[in-house]
């Protein structure tokens, strides 16, 4: 990875080599254990195997997946819109079956643009992509909107993060490393494989229907393992600083695509949705954006309703000019 992805703090190696209750990684090309066939490829970006997963025709829309979201949270959502556009989503590292970062390592927003850039020279875009973001990557989707808007044609951001005047008692480095202890000690009950699954299934929704079998194999394989907790963790310990970047580069550069901001509103809690709904009309006033919003239903929106997130992609590309009026 880029230099500016390392942190600055002295931490120990890599996790798999360092750490004598390291998983091994997950070998996605070998089935022998028992494995489902693997959606999409591996690709090797800056010595990190990053999972992509590319699905239908037309014209490009990229799909970012929240902080702590794995490719099959995206599956319903790619599945209604790859009949009239070419879908491409990616894990995170630590993500899916993306390779982790090495613990002295941790996400940031130039790391991350650099790797929207690469997913996409690897899923053979060439031209400019709509780029649908949810949660926290809509920080990424602008940084990358904003620092190479020659390939960006348009953004939705889903239920964005939107902060102004972040703050953090603590230095990132000593964030990161109580999320990496707070990981290990996770994983030292040895219950993940037991209680994790079910766990996921109880906390988290599901999309109409509900998963497959093959997905459901999926995340009992991911949320039997540590390394996505890890990577949850310390992508949020991360958070302030990733957003101060973002400040940074909102001063230096400017963005000239059309976005729109999609809130999430509940039907319970008045004063929540209210001040949740006057938040993202803000974020909304910041960007220029058209805001939209869906209720009712929770933050975890593109699992639960990917349908009317689907209708907003393509009311976006429409309105863009990025998709020709049916």
């Amino acid at each position: 990875m880029s230099a500016s992805e390392s942190a600055s703090d002295p931490m120990s190696a890599s996790e798999s080599a360092s750490d004598p209750m390291s998983e091994q990684p997950f070998n996605p090309v070998a089935h022998a254990d028992g494995a489902p066939p693997t959606p999409g490829r591996l690709v090797s970006l800056n010595g990190l195997d990053i999972h992509v997963v590319v699905q239908g025709a037309g014209p490009p829309v990229l799909l970012l997946a929240s902080l702590g979201g794995h490719w099959f949270d995206l599956d319903h959502l790619a599945n209604a819109l790859a009949d009239r556009f070419q879908v491409i989503r990616y894990d995170r590292p630590g993500y899916g079956l993306s390779s982790p970062l090495a613990r002295h390592h941790h996400p940031t927003l130039a790391a991350e643009i650099e790797r929207i850039g690469a997913v996409l020279d690897a899923a053979g875009v060439t031209g400019p992509v709509l780029i649908a973001a949810h949660s926290m990557s809509s920080m990424y989707a602008e940084g990358f909107a904003r620092t190479a808007p020659d390939r960006v044609a348009a953004l939705l951001m889903i239920d964005g993060s939107f902060v102004m005047a972040p703050w953090r008692v603590l230095p990132t480095a000593v964030r990161v490393r109580n999320a990496h202890r707070a990981a290990r000690a996770v994983r030292a009950t040895g219950l993940l494989p037991l209680v994790g699954p079910r766990l996921r299934h109880l906390a988290l929704p599901t999309p109409p229907g509900g998963f497959d079998p093959v997905q459901r194999q999926w995340i009992s394989r991911v949320f039997s393992r540590s390394v996505h907790i890890a990577a949850t963790m310390v992508e949020n310990a991360a958070f302030p600083a990733i957003n101060l970047d973002l400040i940074r580069v909102r001063r230096r550069h400017r963005l000239d695509v059309p976005v729109t901001v999609l809130a999430a509103l509940p039907v319970q809690g008045w004063w929540y949705r209210r001040a949740w709904r006057w938040r993202q009309r803000r974020y909304a006033r910041h960007l220029d954006a058209v805001y939209e919003q869906l209720s009712p239903t929770n933050h975890l929106l593109v699992t639960e309703h990917p349908e009317p997130v689907a209708h907003a992609i393509e009311r976006l590309a429409r309105r863009s000019g990025f998709m020709r009026p049916s």
